[in-house]
């Protein structure tokens, strides 16, 4: 009778043993993918905050440059030149464009009122990225231009602000969450007083 009831517990052991054996199987199953796609997730999503964040940084430094450079002819170019060195550290084929812009009360393009990118056409200048070049096109602006010599940068309480608007096209490496999103920033400065001699 006890070697009976031993062979029964060992029994009794060895499928509760496989039971749970393919009980853990079945939940390491489950939790596999979802660890990968949270491991992904935060990888993809840290690669796009990164590239966010250097858009921002890329804005801020043209725009102090072309506030800084009021009224002078080369302001805008070298407000290119400025994001141009900030976006080296993502990959060349991520930027699109930026614009050089009279900012409005609310800091965008056009008049007053306007809350929104969705146009540049006055007083406005746009650089397309050059990829091969690693840099933004400087050769070939579009939009309506920004003249220097119409800059308001002499009289006190009326001088105008630049913007500078960046945009980049963030590539996703797994293409888990997507193939591309559209990362855009934008900065605005009051022009800096130009020099006695421009102001005539």
């Amino acid at each position: 009778v006890a070697g009976m009831r031993r062979r029964v517990r060992q029994l009794f052991d060895r499928r509760t043993a496989d039971r749970e054996r393919g009980a853990v199987l079945v939940e390491t199953a489950i939790l596999i993918p979802v660890i990968i796609l949270i491991t992904f997730g935060v990888i993809e999503f840290s690669s796009a905050y990164q590239a966010s964040s250097t858009a921002a940084s890329a804005a801020r430094s043209a725009a102090r440059t072309a506030s800084a450079q009021a009224m002078l002819e080369p302001y805008a170019r070298n407000a290119a030149a400025a994001a141009s060195t900030a976006l080296k550290t993502i990959p060349a084929n991520e930027p699109v464009e930026m614009w050089v812009y009279k900012a409005n009360n609310e800091g965008y393009p056009g008049a007053n009122g306007n809350t929104s990118f969705s146009s540049c056409s006055t007083n406005c200048i746009k650089y397309q990225w050059d990829v091969a070049q690693k840099k933004f096109d400087t050769a070939n602006p579009s939009g309506g231009g920004w003249l220097n010599t119409a800059q308001n940068a002499c009289n006190p309480g009326e001088w105008d602000s630049v913007g500078v608007f960046v945009k980049l096209d963030h590539r996703f490496l797994t293409k888990m969450f997507g193939t591309t999103v559209a990362l855009t920033d934008h900065a605005v400065f009051r022009l800096e007083p130009a020099p006695t001699q421009l102001c005539g």
